[in-house]
């Protein structure tokens, strides 16, 4: 199984979204891959730039990967890809993207998982989003939502995409990153109801204590 995870946003929680699933398999003895093929926003450490959340899917993951297998197109500036490639004089393109994540997807292996980088539209050159790399990869979609303001437009909107786009969604699931904000059930509520037909993985959020059952749900599609 490969699984693509996407969502509404930057900062909305694919990493922990992706984490949480790699250590659902990995507690059921799978061997899992964990890719973040672009990252943009790094760190200079021990001699090299790293992302944070490429860092982190190679911790989590089972297998062991470099750290370029892992993240090949890590780029100092935390802005758009297409900026920051063209920043660093790269020229990112989703055929050698692909060519990547088929080279690593060779290695023997039961589970894997690609990370997206920010929402489904932007841009990877002046020509190619990012819609364009998951529709030419064509694996599944799990779509994290941030609930938070403008969530509802982000989802529909992304969704909309991925249905022209005839990717495969294999659920979504929301992540409550703003805890501050109103009219939470309201919200869930109208998601479930523009979301029918496409499995509903629960909750993810980042506080712990807040009541989910997540863990339970995620369990029953993955």
């Amino acid at each position: 199984m490969k699984i693509f995870i996407t969502g509404t946003d930057t900062g909305i929680g694919k990493t922990y979204t992706s984490c949480h699933i790699l250590k659902k398999w990995n507690d059921r003895g799978l061997k899992t891959i964990a890719l973040k093929p672009i990252s943009t926003g790094s760190q200079w450490i021990e001699g090299a730039y790293i992302n944070r959340d490429a860092h982190i899917l190679r911790q989590v993951m089972s297998l062991h990967l470099s750290y370029s297998e892992v993240n090949p197109y890590c780029f100092k500036l935390p802005v758009s890809p297409h900026i920051a490639a063209e920043k660093e004089y790269v020229n990112l393109t989703v055929n050698e993207i692909v060519s990547h994540i088929r080279s690593i997807a060779k290695i023997k292996h039961d589970r894997m998982i690609i990370e997206g980088v920010g929402g489904l539209m932007v841009p990877l050159n002046k020509k190619e989003t990012q819609l364009d790399l998951i529709k030419a990869l064509n694996y599944p979609v799990i779509f994290v939502v941030g609930l938070k303001l403008g969530c509802l437009n982000h989802t529909l909107l992304s969704i909309k995409m991925l249905k022209l786009y005839q990717i495969p969604i294999k659920g979504w699931l929301i992540n409550h990153i703003d805890h501050a904000f109103d009219c939470v059930s309201e919200n869930v509520e109208t998601l479930k109801e523009y979301l029918k037909g496409i499995p509903f993985c629960g909750y993810l959020p980042y506080d712990e204590s807040y009541p989910t059952s997540a863990k339970k749900a995620v369990s029953l599609i993955l």
